[in-house]
């Protein structure tokens, strides 16, 4: 297949496969959809017993409910992910998955995924290390020019060597859940398919760029009349019931068009691996 034929059908995978969405929209919220949340504020008055909550006692608790909310959005991502390359997979087959088997594969797959995730991580961040070494070693000894002067050539080192460890890591999740591996085992293979592929694999990168660049512009184009009509609303109706609306009709519209773009992102990479195998 050619890069066209994966992003087209990648695409129809989004749009149409929406036993998928629920998985698509952790996806595509953890690896790039824009995130919103909102605070609101309330004022306490003394009541019968003349407790005030001071804004020291409900700061931990906003805390904890934070860090609750990403973790479970990191569970949610790799279990996404996982369900959606298997997913993926069935339905090139011309089987489906339903979101109750979607959850059932993805919590089977979560920790390898989550394993893989962290080696990658722990490398980008050791390869920048030492590239970064250099760098402030020149600048503490040589000033901006030694710093400069080693500066471009990490940066031709560096930006192949990172892409290469994202096209790692990228396969490696497909290997780690089609073929059932573990992490250091799906690491591996997935370097010795990148061999001669690197090409393929950065024609996978611009494909969900590009892919996930037209599905916001169109969501953008979409979403703009109902904005302008809920904006032009507001003299009549007023701000308070003009909120409400605006959250009733664009809340569920952003959770679709996220729930496609992270469709789409893993789709273009499960599809780009599945055809590299089958030819």
């Amino acid at each position: 297949m050619t890069i066209r034929e994966i992003v087209g059908q990648a695409l129809s995978y989004a749009r149409t496969c929406r036993s998928l969405w629920l998985f698509g929209f952790f996806v595509g919220l953890a690896s790039g959809g824009s995130s919103g949340g909102g605070s609101g504020g309330g004022h306490a008055s003394a009541g019968a017993a003349g407790v005030a909550i001071s804004g020291s006692d409900i700061a931990p608790a906003v805390i904890v409910v934070v860090i609750a909310l990403i973790a479970v959005l990191l569970l949610m991502r790799f279990v996404g992910e996982g369900a959606l390359i298997t997913g993926i997979v069935r339905v090139r087959q011309g089987g489906a998955l339903t979101t109750r088997e979607g959850f059932r594969v993805g919590w089977t797959h979560w920790g390898v995924l989550v394993r893989i995730g962290l080696i990658y991580l722990a490398v980008t961040i050791g390869s920048l290390g030492l590239l970064a070494a250099p760098c402030v070693l020149a600048l503490l000894t040589f000033g901006p020019v030694g710093a400069v002067l080693l500066g471009i050539p990490a940066v031709i080192i560096g930006v192949p060597w990172l892409v290469t460890l994202y096209l790692v890591q990228a396969f490696a999740w497909r290997i780690a859940v089609i073929e059932h591996r573990h992490a250091l085992d799906a690491i591996e293979k997935a370097r010795l398919f990148l061999h001669g592929r690197i090409i393929h694999g950065l024609k996978l990168i611009v494909a969900t760029l590009a892919g996930t660049l037209a599905i916001v512009v169109v969501a953008l184009l979409a979403m703009a009349p109902v904005v302008l009509l809920l904006i032009a609303l507001i003299p009549v109706l007023h701000i308070f019931p003009v909120v409400i609306l605006a959250c009733l009709v664009l809340v569920p519209a952003f959770a679709v068009f996220t729930a496609i773009v992270g469709t789409f992102r893993s789709s273009i990479w499960t599809i780009g691996y599945v055809t590299q195998v089958e030819s």
